[in-house]
């Protein structure tokens, strides 16, 4: 009897360990797959160049042309339009006909006044042959009294004969001039059944078509508008009362107008108007502006968008907007503030440190420490170090201003002494960035508002790529373009966008302050988290 062979069983895998090789390979693919996607492309620097221009300061609003005199043309009578001689656009002269009412009404009544006159004229003929016949048998009865004819009562008698027809002359004589006066407001009138133009112009508007009836009883009915002088247009614009006080006559104004968007027009303002129109609780300010109109191109009624000339700095070193609104990303383990030169603060204590500017004794805003405190991005320590700097340096301040008497030279010199003070103690306690950063922010601090001017702070690109705070004074702006003073040349480049994003820090809650997370800097997320 012959023995079966005997197979070997393979090695047997437990369960534990087939699970174990699973997620050893699960780990392998992923350091693999991580080692071959590819690095991201870190987010590069926007930068723009300072240029050398002319930087404009406007005003801008809005409104509508207007011809320069207007004038409606309307009827004194009633009556019905028997003619319309003129239409729209049509050009007219002074005294030309425009259009005639029925005169059928006033032609009669102007021959019944003229019949009054005629009837007054023979009345006073009659009157004064009744004043021949009385002074003749006036002189006749006085020779016959004289003579002892007659008594002297008949000489009476023919005396007030006499004076009566005398009166009855003076009388036809009033009513003559009275149907004469009666006559010649008939007469008006029945002229006036013709409508003329009172000015030389162009008829931008009829209201009426033969056959209509005009009736002119309170109020004369406008029949025909006519604009005088096309060639010339009046501007009539709305100004907002934060502006109204920049805007005065004489300036330049530019305007265009939507039929015609690639043409620019310009005026001069002629008349800022003192009276107010508020609308939706907007109080605004009439400015009128009169502007030329070159191939009768701008027509009444269009809608002007306007920008007063306010400054013009010609010639001037400029540096985009933007580029002076920008500050670099905080560093790890640093609250994310707003950006900007004077932007938003974090929630410190009162005096120089975080918060709006404070009002210091004797008026002197504390606004430029504070801007200053502000741009360094300071951490929870160093937070709570400036705290009780400024806590100790604020009992001086107001000991200082109290020795001074009210003399304000005295106030800033001691105020510049104890900010100078201050931030000694604080370099220290700062890293090299932010010792490079509060450098050159004192430096702006201390140029100050000279020339009226304020300070800012730009950056530029340094040898290694990172950004370098530089120090100017900020000037006019139009908005785009920035006036600019400082060690900058036309050429240069400063950074306007890009760079590093912040890190994302968590918020202590709605109430916490500006800036600022939990109390102690707050924690930081990780991305990806």
């Amino acid at each position: 009897m012959s023995q079966k062979p005997t197979t070997r069983r393979p090695f047997p895998l437990s369960r534990p360990l087939m699970v174990a090789l699973g997620v050893v390979a699960m780990i392998v693919v992923a350091v693999v797959a991580c080692q071959m996607r590819p690095k991201p492309v870190k987010d590069p620097y926007r930068t723009a160049s300072v240029e050398r221009g002319a930087i404009t300061k406007t005003v801008s609003a809005s409104g509508s042309l207007q011809a320069l005199i207007t004038v409606d043309v309307g009827s004194q009578i009633s009556g019905q339009l028997q003619q319309v001689l003129v239409d729209f656009n049509d050009e007219v002269r002074k005294g030309q006909v425009m259009a005639t009412l029925d005169p059928q009404t006033y032609q009669t009544r102007v021959a019944s006044s003229q019949a009054d006159v005629q009837a007054g004229a023979a009345a006073l003929a009659q009157a004064q042959a009744q004043v021949a016949n009385a002074r003749a048998d006036y002189d006749r009865k006085k020779t016959l009294v004289a003579q002892g004819i007659y008594s002297p009562s008949v000489l009476d008698a023919a005396t007030a004969a006499y004076r009566v027809a005398q009166a009855n002359v003076a009388s036809a004589q009033a009513r003559i001039a009275q149907s004469r006066a009666a006559l010649r407001s008939q007469q008006v009138d029945l002229a006036r059944t013709t409508i003329v133009a009172p000015i030389a112009g162009i008829v931008v508007d009829r209201k009426v078509q033969p056959g209509n009836t005009v009736a002119a009883s309170l109020q004369a009915p406008v029949l025909f508008t006519i604009a005088q002088d096309l060639s010339k247009v009046q501007v009539k614009i709305s100004v907002d009362e934060a502006d109204v006080g920049q805007v005065r006559e004489g300036q330049t104004m530019r305007f265009t107008v939507d039929a015609y968007p690639d043409d620019t027009f310009e005026g001069v303002v002629t008349q800022v108007r003192k009276q107010p129109t508020t609308e939706q609780n907007v109080v605004a300010y009439t400015v009128i502006a009169e502007a030329d109109n070159p191939h009768s191109k701008l027509l009444p009624g269009m809608t002007a968008n306007a920008d007063i000339v306010i400054e013009t700095h010609p010639n001037v070193l400029k540096a985009p907007a933007a580029a002076l609104r920008w500050t670099p990303p905080p560093e790890k383990g640093q609250a994310a503030v707003g950006g900007g030169f004077g932007g938003g603060g974090f929630g410190g204590g009162p005096g120089f440190g975080g918060g709006p500017p404070r009002t210091q004794p004797g008026g002197q805003r504390a606004g430029g420490m504070a801007n200053i405190v502000d741009q360094l991005d300071l951490e929870a320590a160093q937070k709570t170090a400036w705290q009780a700097i400024e806590a100790e340096q604020r009992p001086k301040m107001m000991a200082a201003f109290a020795a001074s008497g009210g003399d304000r030279s005295q106030v800033r010199q001691a105020m510049r002494k104890i900010s100078e003070e201050s931030f000694a103690r604080l370099e220290p306690l700062l890293k090299p960035a932010q010792k490079t950063k509060l450098a050159a922010l004192r430096a702006t601090l201390a140029q100050g508002a000279s020339g009226g001017m304020k300070g800012g702070v730009v950056y530029t690109l340094d040898a290694d790529g990172k950004p370098k705070p530089v120090a100017v004074r900020v000037g006019a702006s139009d908005g785009t373009s920035t006036e600019i003073v400082g060690p900058l040349k036309p050429g240069d480049q400063v950074i306007t966008g890009g760079g590093p994003k912040p890190k994302l820090q968590a918020r202590a809650g709605f109430g916490g302050p500006p800036g600022g997370g939990a109390a102690g800097g707050g924690a930081q997320t990780r991305a990806g988290r």
